[in-house]
């Protein structure tokens, strides 16, 4: 097992005591961890009750300390019911509780500094700088952070002399032409209820968000939400016109779906991930089908929050990654003794570094670390070829690298603010509202909940899930400025 540097060293050193001399004579490494009982809480469901049983066992033995599973209900989390536990596995969907509760300790120190900020570094530098520190300090571990990428019929495009479009304008292009350079085929995007409003996010946080802004959602100061601003109207408007022009089924595809279509010969382009998971059953892929993957889309112009206006990035075209929309972490109960904590930490290590593959075998895992990259094709889908393999690894890393980067809907109430969201969407996609007059109507029922759940909290949850301190009482705030009012 790989040790945690001075964590674990801080734990031998203080489980030798007195027996220094017995332990020279036998030459036994002592445990760390010995008397020590970590609990350890996981979504039920998900299967890692019976599957992490062996390397519990595995763990405990190597430590001396002893373990207890749990389980818990993911949906009490929205309801502010969070589970007991020391290491808890809990969805990036409902970090914002956990924040807002304070229910999470940082990172120690000795696990991001010396000789153990190499696991630290490891972790792609944009999910390490702009999503797994809360409040300014590193806190969680990821398990798993996909991204949405585009397939594309490589076979097709080469044959027609043509490349993966750098911006939404050019997909748009590249999409209608689609029956000229791939007769009869279809062009697959994942706007089912269920999933509409991260499709809707990931494609307008180009135009919304460029390179160091945090007001996106809301407005960092105010907590104002900014979901009605012009350029989230723009990428609504340009959604509804590219979605009437592709067939009605459309609206009820997942992304499994999308990917299911291109794999088997009958979409051109799809946007979709993949499942991370090697239990799935394998998709029957004609022959002749090659595949090749792309980032979203970025845009040429973005609106600026900050100065009201539309600006032209200075690299020519602004790419932003909407991630994570779904995934897992780990982090540590806040309040539990120091020696249990080390203890909490050196078993997250151990599940996301020594015994990954073993850990999420049948679980979605996606790689978070570029020393992951290398391996990737012995615990990807079968689905995919080796060559493929790798073309989406480097895209998920290069999402994931750069620090234009922004997780879904990073705040308290995140399940309310996303279904008010989805309402919209579908009222401007099936024509009933015109797009700004839908997204006004979102703002005003995301004033509501930020009001029914304090104003203050829903802010600095979202402050903390970005990295920034909380903004307490900031000098000219009224108090109910976050409620809208």
């Amino acid at each position: 097992m790989r040790p945690l540097g001075a964590v674990l060293a801080i734990g031998l050193l203080m489980a030798i005591g007195c027996d220094d001399d017995e332990t020279a004579k036998s030459g036994v490494a002592p445990h760390p961890f010995a008397n020590e009982t970590v609990t350890v809480a996981v979504p039920k469901g998900s299967g890692f009750s019976e599957a992490w049983k062996g390397l519990l066992d595995e763990w405990s033995e190597q430590t001396g300390a002893a373990y207890r599973l749990v389980d818990y209900d993911e949906g009490n989390s929205a309801r502010g019911e969070l589970p007991q536990g020391d290491l808890i596995v809990l969805p990036f969907a409902d970090l914002g509780e956990f924040v807002a509760a304070n229910r999470l300790a940082l990172i120690p120190a000795a696990q991001i500094s010396g000789e153990s900020a190499k696991d630290w570094l490891d972790f792609f530098a944009g999910l390490r700088e702009r999503v797994l520190s809360i409040g300014g300090s590193p806190t969680i571990i990821p398990f798993s952070c996909p991204v949405l990428t585009c397939y594309f019929r490589r076979d097709l495009l080469e044959k027609a002399g043509l490349k993966p479009p750098r911006t939404w304008d050019e997909y748009q292009t590249l999409a209608e032409s689609v029956s000229k350079w791939a007769p009869g085929l279809s062009v697959a995007e994942p706007w089912a209820p269920d999933f509409r409003a991260t499709m809707f996010l990931a494609r307008a946080l180009p135009a919304v968000k460029s390179p160091g802004s945090y007001s996106v959602f809301f407005d960092i100061e105010s907590g104002v939400p900014l979901i009605d601003s012009p350029g989230f109207v723009r990428s609504l408007e340009q959604s509804v016109a590219a979605v009437s022009k592709l067939p009605a089924e459309i609206k009820n595809l997942t992304p499994a779906e999308c990917r299911q279509l291109i794999l088997t010969g009958k979409a051109a382009i799809a946007i979709a991930f993949e499942p991370g998971r090697t239990d799935v059953k394998k998709v029957e892929r004609p022959s002749g089908i090659s595949l090749s993957f792309a980032r979203l889309p970025g845009a040429r112009q973005v609106f600026s929050h900050a100065s009201n206006a539309w600006t032209t990035p200075d690299q020519g075209i602004n790419d932003a990654t909407l991630a994570p929309f779904t995934g897992l972490a780990a982090g540590v109960a806040r309040s539990i003794p120091p020696k249990r904590a080390d203890a909490a930490w050196n078993l997250a290590s151990f599940l996301s570094l020594d015994r990954y593959e073993q850990a999420f075998v049948n679980a979605p895992k996606s790689v978070c670390r570029e020393s992951q990259l290398s391996g990737a094709a012995t615990w990807v889908s079968p689905d995919l070829r080796t060559n493929e393999i790798f073309g989406y690894e480097a895209v998920t890393a290069e999402s994931l690298r750069q620090p234009n980067i922004s997780a879904e809907l990073p705040v308290l109430g995140r399940a309310k603010f996303r279904q008010a969201l989805t309402e919209g969407l579908t009222a401007a996609l099936e024509g009933k509202t015109p797009p700004d007059a839908a997204l006004k109507g979102v703002a005003q029922r995301w004033r509501a909940i930020s009001k029914e759940l304090g104003g203050d909290h829903v802010r600095d949850s979202y402050r903390k899930c970005l990295g920034l301190s909380a903004a307490m009482n900031l000098p000219g705030l009224p108090a109910d400025a976050a409620a809208g009012k």
